[in-house]
């Protein structure tokens, strides 16, 4: 009788994980959109106010960004320095690739820092600064657009996984 009850309490708590396991990934998804909209906000400041170099902007950037961006920035930041003949689209786009073998990065995150690298490997400031924009704005609407769709299935998911935990263990007792 005991087993019953034990694996019942197993059943309930492995429906419960797995629906927290399915509302991190919206939360993960709206934090690096998050973390992605602050680092373009840094690297617009850096462009358009302070007219630095490109290496020193990231250098900068990693300095004030969170995790992960900031490895990722001072990264391109240092193989830019040690001045290989690498261009800075070459770069950004290997530094991506190699963050797409990384699990914890979602697919529109990695998208996103593709669409980025393209803009900041343009020549002109004024239209790197615009084209910045137009993804950060881009940005807020997923964000907004994310964080409603979270809250909407995070209320749905967690009662629905509750129940089917409950479920399971009426069907198999």
């Amino acid at each position: 009788m005991w087993e019953k009850f034990i694996a019942g309490i197993l059943v309930i708590v492995g429906t419960q994980g797995f629906g927290y396991a399915l509302c991190q990934d919206m939360q993960c998804r709206l934090y690096h959109n998050n973390q992605q909209k602050e680092l373009l906000l840094y690297i617009v400041r850096e462009i358009s106010f302070l007219h630095r170099p490109i290496a020193e902007i990231f250098e900068a950037v990693s300095e004030k960004i969170g995790v992960p961006y900031n490895e990722f920035t001072h990264t391109v930041a240092r193989r830019m320095n040690e001045g290989n003949g690498e261009g800075l689209g070459t770069i950004w786009k290997e530094e991506t690739y190699k963050l797409k073998n990384n699990r914890c990065y979602p697919k529109t995150a990695i998208q996103n820092l593709l669409r980025i690298g393209k803009c900041i490997d343009c020549e002109e400031d004024e239209m790197q600064i615009e084209t910045l924009n137009i993804i950060r704005m881009e940005l807020d609407d997923d964000i907004k657009k994310t964080r409603c769709e979270s809250d909407e299935k995070t209320r749905l998911i967690r009662p629905l996984s509750l129940i089917a935990g409950i479920f399971c263990v009426v069907l198999f007792l």
